[in-house]
Protein backbone atom coordinates (compact mmCIF):
# COMPACT_ATOMS: atom_id res chain seq x y z
CA UNK A 1 0.00 0.00 0.00
CA UNK A 2 1.41 3.45 -0.90
CA UNK A 3 1.72 6.31 1.57
CA UNK A 4 -1.03 8.15 -0.28
CA UNK A 5 -3.34 5.12 0.06
CA UNK A 6 -2.64 4.89 3.76
CA UNK A 7 -3.55 8.58 4.20
CA UNK A 8 -6.95 8.20 2.45
CA UNK A 9 -8.88 6.47 5.27
CA UNK A 10 -7.64 9.07 7.73
CA UNK A 11 -8.88 11.87 5.48
CA UNK A 12 -12.29 10.23 5.18
CA UNK A 13 -12.52 9.93 8.96
CA UNK A 14 -11.80 13.64 9.30
CA UNK A 15 -14.52 14.48 6.79
CA UNK A 16 -16.99 12.26 8.65
CA UNK A 17 -16.14 13.96 11.92
CA UNK A 18 -16.66 17.40 10.38
CA UNK A 19 -20.05 16.31 9.01
CA UNK A 20 -21.11 15.09 12.46
CA UNK A 21 -20.14 18.40 14.06
CA UNK A 22 -22.01 20.34 11.36
CA UNK A 23 -25.11 18.21 11.88
CA UNK A 24 -24.94 18.83 15.63
CA UNK A 25 -24.66 22.59 15.13
CA UNK A 26 -27.57 22.52 12.69
CA UNK A 27 -29.84 20.76 15.15
CA UNK A 28 -29.75 17.39 13.41
CA UNK A 29 -31.74 18.30 10.29
CA UNK A 30 -35.49 18.87 9.91
CA UNK A 31 -36.42 17.30 13.23
CA UNK A 32 -33.89 19.27 15.26
CA UNK A 33 -34.06 22.52 17.17
CA UNK A 34 -33.24 24.57 14.09
CA UNK A 35 -35.30 22.81 11.47
CA UNK A 36 -36.82 25.94 9.98
CA UNK A 37 -36.00 27.15 6.48
CA UNK A 38 -32.82 29.14 6.08
CA UNK A 39 -31.45 27.85 9.38
CA UNK A 40 -33.96 29.85 11.46
CA UNK A 41 -35.04 28.23 14.74
CA UNK A 42 -38.21 26.16 14.52
CA UNK A 43 -41.00 26.96 16.98
CA UNK A 44 -42.08 23.35 17.41
CA UNK A 45 -40.22 21.17 19.89
CA UNK A 46 -42.54 18.27 19.14
CA UNK A 47 -45.78 17.81 17.25
CA UNK A 48 -49.04 17.50 19.14
CA UNK A 49 -50.30 15.44 16.21
CA UNK A 50 -47.84 12.66 17.06
CA UNK A 51 -49.68 12.01 20.34
CA UNK A 52 -52.08 9.02 20.60
CA UNK A 53 -54.91 11.56 20.82
CA UNK A 54 -55.15 15.34 20.61
CA UNK A 55 -57.14 16.92 23.45
CA UNK A 56 -59.50 19.59 22.14
CA UNK A 57 -61.41 21.96 24.42
CA UNK A 58 -64.87 22.95 23.14
CA UNK A 59 -67.93 24.77 24.46
CA UNK A 60 -71.16 22.84 24.59
CA UNK A 61 -74.56 24.46 24.91
CA UNK A 62 -74.05 26.89 21.99
CA UNK A 63 -76.67 26.08 19.33
CA UNK A 64 -75.27 26.02 15.83
CA UNK A 65 -71.69 25.73 17.07
CA UNK A 66 -71.74 22.91 19.61
CA UNK A 67 -74.49 21.08 21.45
CA UNK A 68 -74.69 17.60 22.95
CA UNK A 69 -77.66 15.37 22.19
CA UNK A 70 -78.75 11.93 21.06
CA UNK A 71 -78.59 8.60 22.79
CA UNK A 72 -74.81 8.76 23.13
CA UNK A 73 -74.86 12.45 24.08
CA UNK A 74 -72.45 13.37 21.29
CA UNK A 75 -71.37 16.81 20.18
CA UNK A 76 -72.94 18.29 17.06
CA UNK A 77 -72.57 21.66 15.34
CA UNK A 78 -70.42 23.76 13.03
CA UNK A 79 -67.32 23.57 15.22
CA UNK A 80 -67.74 19.83 15.69
CA UNK A 81 -67.82 19.34 11.92
CA UNK A 82 -64.84 21.66 11.54
CA UNK A 83 -62.86 19.64 14.09
CA UNK A 84 -63.76 16.37 12.37
CA UNK A 85 -62.65 17.76 8.99
CA UNK A 86 -59.32 18.94 10.42
CA UNK A 87 -58.71 15.62 12.16
CA UNK A 88 -59.33 13.73 8.91
CA UNK A 89 -57.16 16.05 6.83
CA UNK A 90 -54.22 16.43 9.23
CA UNK A 91 -54.52 12.85 10.47
CA UNK A 92 -55.00 12.85 14.23
CA UNK A 93 -57.29 11.22 16.75
CA UNK A 94 -59.17 13.58 19.04
CA UNK A 95 -60.53 13.69 22.56
CA UNK A 96 -62.94 16.54 23.37
CA UNK A 97 -64.13 18.04 26.61
CA UNK A 98 -66.18 21.07 27.58
CA UNK A 99 -64.82 24.32 29.05
CA UNK A 100 -66.28 27.76 29.90
CA UNK A 101 -65.05 30.89 28.12
CA UNK A 102 -63.09 31.94 31.19
CA UNK A 103 -60.85 28.86 31.05
CA UNK A 104 -59.72 28.92 27.42
CA UNK A 105 -56.26 30.43 27.87
CA UNK A 106 -55.62 28.65 31.16
CA UNK A 107 -56.37 25.19 29.82
CA UNK A 108 -53.82 25.68 27.04
CA UNK A 109 -51.17 27.13 29.34
CA UNK A 110 -51.71 24.34 31.88
CA UNK A 111 -51.52 21.76 29.08
CA UNK A 112 -55.01 20.52 29.89
CA UNK A 113 -55.79 20.78 26.16
CA UNK A 114 -53.76 20.90 22.97
CA UNK A 115 -56.28 22.94 20.96
CA UNK A 116 -59.26 25.16 21.75
CA UNK A 117 -62.10 25.36 19.21
CA UNK A 118 -64.76 27.29 21.09
CA UNK A 119 -65.97 30.51 19.39
CA UNK A 120 -62.54 31.85 20.37
CA UNK A 121 -62.10 35.45 19.20
CA UNK A 122 -58.60 36.39 18.08
CA UNK A 123 -57.44 39.37 20.18
CA UNK A 124 -54.07 40.99 20.87
CA UNK A 125 -54.41 40.37 24.61
CA UNK A 126 -54.98 36.65 24.12
CA UNK A 127 -52.31 36.43 21.45
CA UNK A 128 -49.74 37.52 24.03
CA UNK A 129 -50.38 34.30 25.98
CA UNK A 130 -51.17 31.71 23.33
CA UNK A 131 -51.12 31.42 19.52
CA UNK A 132 -54.01 31.47 17.07
CA UNK A 133 -54.58 30.07 13.62
CA UNK A 134 -56.12 32.17 10.88
CA UNK A 135 -59.93 32.58 11.27
CA UNK A 136 -62.76 30.31 10.16
CA UNK A 137 -65.68 32.58 11.13
CA UNK A 138 -66.45 36.28 11.55
CA UNK A 139 -69.38 38.11 13.10
CA UNK A 140 -70.37 41.44 14.57
CA UNK A 141 -71.74 41.68 18.10
CA UNK A 142 -75.42 42.02 18.87
CA UNK A 143 -78.18 41.99 21.46
CA UNK A 144 -80.66 39.27 22.42
CA UNK A 145 -83.93 40.17 24.18
CA UNK A 146 -87.14 38.48 25.25
CA UNK A 147 -89.50 37.59 22.40
CA UNK A 148 -92.11 40.15 23.43
CA UNK A 149 -89.69 43.00 24.15
CA UNK A 150 -90.68 46.23 22.35
CA UNK A 151 -88.46 48.67 24.25
CA UNK A 152 -85.00 47.74 22.99
CA UNK A 153 -84.84 48.59 19.27
CA UNK A 154 -81.63 50.60 18.96
CA UNK A 155 -78.29 50.52 20.77
CA UNK A 156 -79.21 53.62 22.80
CA UNK A 157 -82.16 51.70 24.26
CA UNK A 158 -79.80 49.30 26.03
CA UNK A 159 -78.35 52.02 28.28
CA UNK A 160 -79.58 51.51 31.83
CA UNK A 161 -80.71 47.91 31.21
CA UNK A 162 -79.60 44.71 32.95
CA UNK A 163 -77.31 42.95 30.47
CA UNK A 164 -75.77 39.51 30.76
CA UNK A 165 -72.64 38.12 29.12
CA UNK A 166 -70.17 35.28 29.73
CA UNK A 167 -67.17 35.70 32.00
CA UNK A 168 -63.93 35.75 30.05
CA UNK A 169 -65.59 36.75 26.78
CA UNK A 170 -64.71 39.85 24.77
CA UNK A 171 -67.81 41.46 26.34
CA UNK A 172 -66.25 41.12 29.82
CA UNK A 173 -64.01 44.03 30.92
CA UNK A 174 -62.11 41.50 33.02
CA UNK A 175 -60.91 39.82 29.82
CA UNK A 176 -58.47 42.67 29.12
CA UNK A 177 -55.78 44.49 31.08
CA UNK A 178 -55.56 48.23 31.42
CA UNK A 179 -58.12 50.70 32.75
CA UNK A 180 -58.77 52.34 29.39
CA UNK A 181 -59.44 49.02 27.61
CA UNK A 182 -61.78 47.90 30.40
CA UNK A 183 -63.59 51.24 30.33
CA UNK A 184 -64.07 50.96 26.57
CA UNK A 185 -65.83 47.59 26.94
CA UNK A 186 -67.98 48.83 29.84
CA UNK A 187 -69.18 51.84 27.88
CA UNK A 188 -69.87 50.04 24.58
CA UNK A 189 -73.56 49.66 25.44
CA UNK A 190 -73.86 52.84 27.50
CA UNK A 191 -72.49 54.26 30.74
CA UNK A 192 -75.52 53.21 32.78
CA UNK A 193 -75.74 49.56 31.74
CA UNK A 194 -76.06 47.14 34.65
CA UNK A 195 -73.78 44.24 33.64
CA UNK A 196 -73.91 40.71 34.96
CA UNK A 197 -71.62 37.83 34.07
CA UNK A 198 -72.32 34.12 34.07
CA UNK A 199 -70.22 31.05 33.27
CA UNK A 200 -71.72 30.63 29.78
CA UNK A 201 -74.26 32.09 27.36
CA UNK A 202 -76.70 29.26 27.91
CA UNK A 203 -77.10 30.43 31.52
CA UNK A 204 -77.47 34.04 30.35
CA UNK A 205 -80.22 33.10 27.88
CA UNK A 206 -82.10 31.08 30.49
CA UNK A 207 -81.99 33.99 32.93
CA UNK A 208 -83.09 36.38 30.18
CA UNK A 209 -86.12 34.17 29.51
CA UNK A 210 -86.85 34.11 33.26
CA UNK A 211 -86.73 37.91 33.47
CA UNK A 212 -83.51 38.23 35.49
CA UNK A 213 -81.93 40.24 32.67
CA UNK A 214 -83.22 42.60 29.98
CA UNK A 215 -80.71 41.54 27.33
CA UNK A 216 -77.77 39.30 26.48
CA UNK A 217 -74.75 40.81 24.75
CA UNK A 218 -72.20 38.88 22.69
CA UNK A 219 -71.36 37.90 19.12
CA UNK A 220 -74.43 38.09 16.93
CA UNK A 221 -73.93 34.66 15.38
CA UNK A 222 -73.86 33.06 18.85
CA UNK A 223 -77.12 34.86 19.65
CA UNK A 224 -78.69 33.81 16.34
CA UNK A 225 -77.97 30.21 17.27
CA UNK A 226 -80.09 30.54 20.41
CA UNK A 227 -82.81 32.56 18.68
CA UNK A 228 -83.39 29.93 15.98
CA UNK A 229 -83.20 26.66 17.88
CA UNK A 230 -85.40 25.01 20.47
CA UNK A 231 -86.07 25.39 23.32
CA UNK A 232 -84.94 29.02 23.13
CA UNK A 233 -86.58 30.23 19.91
CA UNK A 234 -90.00 30.58 21.56
CA UNK A 235 -88.63 32.90 24.24
CA UNK A 236 -85.91 35.14 22.74
CA UNK A 237 -85.03 37.11 19.60
CA UNK A 238 -82.08 39.02 18.16
CA UNK A 239 -82.65 42.77 17.80
CA UNK A 240 -82.36 43.26 14.05
CA UNK A 241 -81.26 46.89 14.00
CA UNK A 242 -78.44 46.56 16.53
CA UNK A 243 -75.05 45.73 15.06
CA UNK A 244 -72.27 46.67 17.42
CA UNK A 245 -69.33 47.79 15.28
CA UNK A 246 -66.74 45.42 16.71
CA UNK A 247 -66.22 42.51 14.35
CA UNK A 248 -65.00 39.25 15.87
CA UNK A 249 -62.86 36.65 14.09
CA UNK A 250 -62.80 33.10 15.47
CA UNK A 251 -59.56 31.13 15.33
CA UNK A 252 -58.21 27.95 16.87
CA UNK A 253 -56.15 28.42 20.02
CA UNK A 254 -52.89 26.49 20.40
CA UNK A 255 -49.97 26.70 22.84
CA UNK A 256 -46.94 28.71 21.81
CA UNK A 257 -43.88 26.95 20.33
CA UNK A 258 -46.02 24.76 18.10
CA UNK A 259 -45.69 26.89 14.99
CA UNK A 260 -45.39 23.97 12.56
CA UNK A 261 -48.58 22.36 13.92
CA UNK A 262 -50.37 25.69 13.75
CA UNK A 263 -49.37 26.20 10.12
CA UNK A 264 -50.62 22.70 9.26
CA UNK A 265 -53.98 23.70 10.74
CA UNK A 266 -53.95 26.88 8.67
CA UNK A 267 -53.55 24.87 5.48
CA UNK A 268 -56.42 22.59 6.47
CA UNK A 269 -58.59 25.55 7.49
CA UNK A 270 -58.11 27.14 4.08
CA UNK A 271 -59.13 23.89 2.41
CA UNK A 272 -62.22 23.73 4.66
CA UNK A 273 -63.21 27.32 3.83
CA UNK A 274 -62.81 26.66 0.11
CA UNK A 275 -64.68 23.35 -0.04
CA UNK A 276 -66.89 22.73 3.01
CA UNK A 277 -67.60 25.98 4.84
CA UNK A 278 -70.78 26.90 2.93
CA UNK A 279 -72.37 23.46 3.25
CA UNK A 280 -71.50 23.20 6.94
CA UNK A 281 -72.89 26.66 7.72
CA UNK A 282 -76.12 25.92 5.87
CA UNK A 283 -76.56 22.71 7.85
CA UNK A 284 -76.15 24.25 11.29
CA UNK A 285 -77.51 27.77 10.71
CA UNK A 286 -80.34 27.05 8.23
CA UNK A 287 -82.31 30.17 9.17
CA UNK A 288 -79.38 32.39 8.21
CA UNK A 289 -78.89 30.76 4.79
CA UNK A 290 -80.02 33.68 2.67
CA UNK A 291 -78.67 36.73 0.92
CA UNK A 292 -75.02 37.57 1.48
CA UNK A 293 -74.52 35.25 4.47
CA UNK A 294 -71.05 34.25 3.27
CA UNK A 295 -69.96 37.88 3.14
CA UNK A 296 -71.29 38.39 6.66
CA UNK A 297 -69.88 35.29 8.35
CA UNK A 298 -67.13 33.71 6.24
CA UNK A 299 -63.64 35.28 6.30
CA UNK A 300 -62.77 36.47 2.81
CA UNK A 301 -59.55 35.32 1.15
CA UNK A 302 -57.78 38.65 1.91
CA UNK A 303 -58.98 38.54 5.53
CA UNK A 304 -57.79 34.98 5.94
CA UNK A 305 -54.40 35.76 4.44
CA UNK A 306 -53.97 38.92 6.53
CA UNK A 307 -54.56 36.93 9.70
CA UNK A 308 -52.45 34.02 8.49
CA UNK A 309 -49.48 36.39 8.06
CA UNK A 310 -49.51 37.19 11.80
CA UNK A 311 -50.79 33.84 13.09
CA UNK A 312 -48.92 30.94 14.70
CA UNK A 313 -46.54 33.14 16.66
CA UNK A 314 -45.50 35.25 13.68
CA UNK A 315 -46.89 38.45 15.19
Amino acid sequence: MSAASRRLPAALLCLAALATVAASCDGGGPGGASGGPGGTPSQSASSIFDKPSVTVAVKKGQPGFNTRSGEEYEYAGFETDLLNALADDVGFKKYTHDIPSLRREDILLDQGADLVIATYTITDARDEKIDFTAPYMKTYQGILVQKGDSEIKKLKDVDGKRVCSASGSTSDPGSVEGEQAQKSIRETLGQNVKPGFRKDYKTCVKELADGNFDAVWTDRLVLEGFAHQKPYEDHVKVVEDIKIDKQQYYGIGIREKHGADCRRLNRSLKKFLDTRWRMTFQQHFPDLDEGDFEQRYKPSDPEFENYRATSCGAK
